[in-house]
């Protein structure tokens, strides 16, 4: 990513074109609550030059989440509906007093 960009930079073109990564859903260790998602600690070593990087050129941080594993690793407190993108199925979480129209959209 770090090549990527500074050749964009070298070509004046890291203003129009950004460079980022997507990740799977399985590099965070906690993801519901929204506020309270965290990555996995064995994978800090790799996580934070990454995130250094894409806040360092204002790049936006991309998951492939999958909802339905947010509700088989825990389907006691997710709702089902809320995963599947259910109309009125939205929750509030407590951790930030947002509400979540469904698991991707507040």
């Amino acid at each position: 990513m770090e090549n990527i960009h500074s050749a964009l930079v070298k070509f004046n073109l890291d203003q129009k074109i950004t460079v980022t990564t997507a990740h799977s859903l399985s590099v965070m260790e906690t993801s519901y609550p929204p506020s309270s998602g965290t990555f996995r600690t064995d994978l800090n070593g790799v996580m934070s030059p990454v995130l250094d990087f894409l806040a360092k050129t204002c790049s936006p941080f991309l998951i492939n989440a999958y909802p339905f594993f947010a509700f088989e690793r825990n389907p006691k407190d997710v709702s089902l509906d809320f995963v599947l993108f259910q109309p009125n199925a939205g929750v509030v979480d407590f951790g930030n007093n947002l509400r979540y129209d469904n698991m991707l959209l507040r």
